[in-house]
């Protein structure tokens, strides 16, 4: 089985390739890495950093694939509609940059949180000069439940003050995508403390 000719026909142009998950045949990780090396040297595909590489669509013209790109194929979801690949979704966004991304906060952080199943610790993963914050999940992260994680996890960092100045925000934001049952599954894996401030703000209303 040729390595380059599978991976094209698999993965496509300007997809990363993350070489710790590649698994081809009863190739091993060796005989795939000196493959790579070899189709990098040849300009068969492109290194874009340690462990990461891609196939170049217009050689001309350089497709570059963004730090968000690589971390969300790594650490939160495969959504490129190739079949007999696992899509779904195996982490979420958290911190600060969560905050950001539904407009609680307009700080921009310069490290990327991420809760994933894809780590066993906690870590920095770093790529071209940006970083990540690599946190294990508390339970296994799934399509079903990384919308209640992720919003709980917005607690460890707002308070009584932050819910009620952004309550329209966060009520809207349950009622769009999460329900009781989410509620009552997940939010006993937190400390009673973000349950009470879920209830006592009113925001427990929302989840229906």
């Amino acid at each position: 089985m040729n390595t380059i000719d599978y991976l094209k026909e698999v993965y496509g142009y300007g997809v990363p390739i993350f070489l710790k998950d590649l698994r081809i045949g009863k190739k091993s990780q060796t005989s795939i890495r000196k493959d790579l090396s070899r189709a990098v040297q040849k300009g068969d595909i492109v290194r874009e950093s340690h462990g990461v590489y891609f196939f170049d669509s217009k050689k001309d013209f350089p497709s570059n694939i963004s730090f968000n790109e690589i971390v969300e194929l790594r650490f939160i979801k495969n959504d490129y509609d190739i079949p007999g690949l696992n899509l779904d979704v195996y982490g979420y966004y958290t911190g600060l940059t969560f905050l950001n991304q539904i407009g609680l906060s307009q700080q921009v952080p310069a490290v990327i949180e991420i809760c994933t199943n894809k780590t066993s610790c906690h870590r920095i993963f770093r790529c071209n000069g940006y970083r990540a914050e690599i946190k294990k999940g508390k339970i296994e992260i799934n399509r079903y439940n990384y919308k209640a994680l992720q919003f709980f996890d917005l607690f460890y960092l707002i308070g009584k003050e932050d819910i009620k100045k952004n309550y329209k925000l966060l009520n809207d934001y349950i009622l769009k995508n999460l329900t009781k049952t989410d509620f009552e599954k997940y939010v006993g894996l937190y400390p009673n403390r973000i349950l009470k401030l879920i209830v006592e703000s009113g925001l427990i209303y929302a989840f229906r």
